[in-house]
């Protein structure tokens, strides 16, 4: 948890994981129809249009934000160092705005950071691909693998249909893009 305090080193992640959790601890602490202007619903447009982007940093339930965050914390960090904070609000609010489009199109509503966290988990993993840093000594390119299997897999077959498999993936496919276009501009993280 230090890592992320390191506001010189992470300011991007820590004002994402500062929004969040404030939003979130909002929510939990009064009523969720507070922050409902801030998630995405097809029917609140063109009103709410902002709720585009803005439902990328609500959260209503346990779970939802510690999956998020952590994956913010775990990957994020080291993502918004190896790229710079700049590069990093694009893969960011890219990814968000991606899934946030999927919402759009196919005429839903949706909350959470789970396309921006998409974003950088595919970033990371698929920019160090043979790094073994996953449990069992398993190559780093498994967990993309996986999770996008898992993800068309909910589509096609129906699981978990209260999650966002499509923004999932929006996420994940600005990631791989963006690597493509970002990775000459790789810095060395330190690992002080």
């Amino acid at each position: 948890m230090s890592e992320i305090i390191d506001i010189k080193k992470n300011p991007v992640s820590l004002l994402i994981f500062i929004m969040a959790a404030g939003i979130f601890f909002v929510a939990r602490g009064t009523d969720p129809e507070n922050i409902r202007f801030l998630a995405f619903d097809y029917e609140a447009l063109p009103q709410r249009w902002y709720a585009i982007l803005t439902y990328g940093f609500v959260h209503v339930d346990w779970n939802h934000i510690i999956i998020n965050m952590g994956l913010l914390i775990w990957i994020g960090i080291w993502v918004e160092r190896l790229i710079g904070s700049n590069r990093y609000i694009v893969l960011v609010i890219g990814g968000i705005l991606a899934g946030g489009l999927t919402l759009l199109l196919r005429e839903t509503a949706g909350i959470g950071f789970s396309a921006g966290a998409a974003a950088i988990v595919f970033y990371y993993h698929f920019a160090f691909p043979m790094k073994r840093e996953l449990p069992f000594g398993l190559p780093n390119v498994v967990l993309p693998v996986v999770l996008l299997i898992v993800s068309v897999g909910a589509i096609i077959f129906g699981w978990l249909p209260a999650v966002g498999h499509y923004p999932h993936i929006a996420g994940a496919l600005v990631g791989i893009v963006l690597l493509g276009i970002f990775r000459k501009h790789h810095k060395p993280i330190d690992e002080d």
